[in-house]
Formats: C-alpha cells, structure tokens, sequence
C-alpha cells in the first residue's frame, strides 16, 4: 500500500532527523547564546504523516502540510525557554471508485494553539541545536464528499476538538535558517520541515 509506505517512511525521517540531532549536539563543542530565548521567532513548514482518519478502499492520502508559528515569551524557566505559538494545517485523501468515474474526497482541516519548552541545558556545547516539548490544543474540521451517490450526494463536515503533545528538535544551519523534526499528535503524528528565524 503507497499510504502504508508514505507513514513508514515519515517515522523513519523524523526518527533519524531527531537521532542525528541528538548527535550532533552531543558532539559539537561550539557553544554560544541558547538558540531559543525570549523574543526569539521561528516559522516553520513542513510535511508529516501517520494519521489515516479511517478512510476506506484503497485511497490515496497526501502528505499533511503545517504551518507552525513559536515565540519565546519567558526566559530561564528551569533550564529551558517558555514559547507560545499556533499551528495551521491540512492533510487531504481521496478514493477512486474502479467502475463509474466516481470519487470520494476528504479534507481535514487543523487549527490550533501551542506551548513548548525549549531546553537550553545544551547551549555552551551547541548553540545550533534546539530540543523542545510542547502541548497543542485545537479543532480539526473535516470536509467529507463523496459524488458516487447522484441522487444523494455525501456532503458534510465534522468539527472535533484535539488536545495532543509533542517533542521535538530544531537544527539551526544558520541563525535565521534551520530545519525540525517533531512527533506526537495533531493533524499527524510525525514531521519534517524547515524553519525560518528571525
């Protein structure tokens, strides 16, 4: 199955994305200013998958697509910074029927609120390297049509309220350039993207 083969294959991105993180960070010896203190703002886009909604027959999902949006609002909580943020995003599938040229469609839709911590305990060692946690809680919309019915089209939405969690790691190549990787639950339960700080 392609669906199967696209959530194997973003587990393992993100699973080695975060594991060369981690690496990275236990290697390096360049340190400097934590990469992620107040003020700081990161704008994030990327791909994830591992949700599949219960769709049926033999669909075709396309990858969820996120825009995510963190700010550090509170310094030396701990050993880490406070951040707030929001995520928007869209992941969609459809199904072909074999007979009739019918075809099923569905969009589901997440809008949401996050806060992370972002640990800074690394930062004299690799001010590059940014690990954070965090909690989401939103609405998923999901738009549903199916025209195989002429008579009686299938048309409705769905709105579910979603609180999830998450971990992750940023990798900042350059100060106002990066990449990420997070797994958890929202729209998926895995991602890749990068990041742009400013």
């Amino acid at each position: 199955m392609k669906t199967k083969q696209l959530i194997n294959s973003g587990r393992l991105l993100a699973f080695l994305f975060l594991f060369s993180g981690i690496s990275i960070a236990a290697t390096a010896q360049k340190g400097g200013d934590a990469p992620f203190v107040k003020g700081s703002k990161s704008l994030g886009l990327s791909v994830g998958a591992g949700i599949d909604y219960d769709y049926y027959g033999d669909y075709n999902a396309l990858p969820a697509i996120a825009l995510t949006y963190d700010q550090g609002i509170i310094n030396n909580a701990g050993p880490g910074t406070i951040g707030v943020g929001g995520i928007v995003a869209v992941k969609s599938a459809y199904y072909n029927y074999k007979s009739g040229g019918y075809r099923a469609r569905w969009n589901n839709y997440f809008v949401g609120v996050r806060g992370t911590y972002h640990l800074t305990l690394l930062a004299s060692r690799n001010n590059k390297f940014d690990p954070y946690a965090g909690v989401t809680a939103g609405v998923r919309v999901l738009d549903y049509k199916d025209d195989a019915f002429v008579n009686n089209p299938r048309d409705y939405n769905n709105v579910e309220a979603i609180l999830g969690g998450f971990v992750g790691a940023r990798y900042n190549f350059a100060r106002s350039f990066g990449a990420f990787a997070e797994v958890g639950y929202d729209i998926s339960y895995g991602r890749v993207g990068i990041a742009v700080n400013f």
